[in-house]
């Protein structure tokens, strides 16, 4: 009796709709963990007497020490990160499931886009307003909104590679920011790349400037790629691929196992778009 023999990157299942599918789909699991069982960033703005104090006093009717100092809102601050991360488990499924139920996914999906531009916001804020953060995170808020668009037939396909591209750009040009110098370069850029190559801080900091370079150029590359077109996508998917993976890989520990999966999987989650955007629009070129 024969079998049907597995083939696991047959064209009918294996698509560049697919992997845009899975990006969104990783980035908005990882979100969800990051949500319900750790922190997110709101009380860098909530908490920030510049902007908030009007808004507490106006509405509120509180001074800004008793609005801080009350634990209730705390609370409610802990709720709404909570709920975030239920709602973003909620846009997972749409993502996976956009060719069901299209109307009613892409509704949550542009929802859920619009809440990690908001998240991006104030990481940018939290990072002292520096444009290569804002730059850096594009992949990890507009994604979602890239599979609506794609999943949308009244939206041309050379709109949504176009899109493809810019957000592309946008991030490798952020990454490459950090990488040159432009910006003092993060401990944690350096920490991971010694902790990942095993080398000591000056090798460390030499591989990033060529990195740099090769990010920037890259980037430059993918808004028109017709020379080296083959080499700039292999660069692109494999470097975010291990750019993606060094946070998994450079803080492993198999005594702490249990403690390296809580804390770094969902890292590599919420960069899926980093190496399968790029693999999306690679597919997308060669047709």
């Amino acid at each position: 009796m024969r079998y049907p023999s597995i083939q696991w990157f047959n064209p009918k299942y294996f698509t560049s709709t697919v992997l845009l599918q899975t990006a969104a789909c990783g980035l908005l699991l990882g979100r969800a963990w990051q949500h319900l069982f750790w922190d997110a960033p709101y009380r860098e703005f909530l908490w920030d007497e510049y902007w908030m104090k009007d808004f507490v006093s106006l509405i509120l009717g509180l001074s800004w020490s008793e609005y801080v100092g009350n634990p209730l809102y705390d609370e409610r601050i802990q709720l709404f990160s909570k709920g975030l991360g239920y709602f973003y488990l909620l846009a997972a499924g749409a993502a996976v499931g956009i060719k069901w139920f299209p109307r009613l996914a892409r509704t949550i999906l542009s929802a859920a886009s619009g809440t990690l531009l908001i998240l991006a916001l104030i990481v940018w804020k939290e990072q002292g307003w520096q444009i290569g953060q804002l730059l850096e995170q594009s992949l990890q808020w507009a994604t979602p909104l890239l599979l609506v668009a794609n999943n949308k037939s009244t939206i041309p396909k050379q709109w949504v590679l176009l899109g493809a591209r810019v957000i592309i750009s946008c991030t490798f040009i952020g990454h490459g920011m950090y990488a040159l110098g432009y910006y003092p370069i993060p401990g944690n850029f350096l920490e991971m790349t010694m902790r990942s190559l095993s080398i000591g801080e000056y090798p460390a900091r030499q591989f990033l400037l060529l990195i740099g370079v090769l990010d920037v150029l890259a980037a430059l590359g993918v808004l028109r790629p017709k020379r080296l077109k083959t080499a700039i996508f292999a660069y692109l998917i494999a470097w975010g691929l291990l750019t993606s993976l060094a946070r998994v890989w450079g803080y492993f520990s198999l005594e702490f196992i249990e403690n390296w999966l809580q804390m770094w999987l969902y890292e590599l989650f919420i960069r899926f778009p980093h190496f399968m955007v790029p693999w999306f629009l690679w597919l997308e070129e060669k047709k």
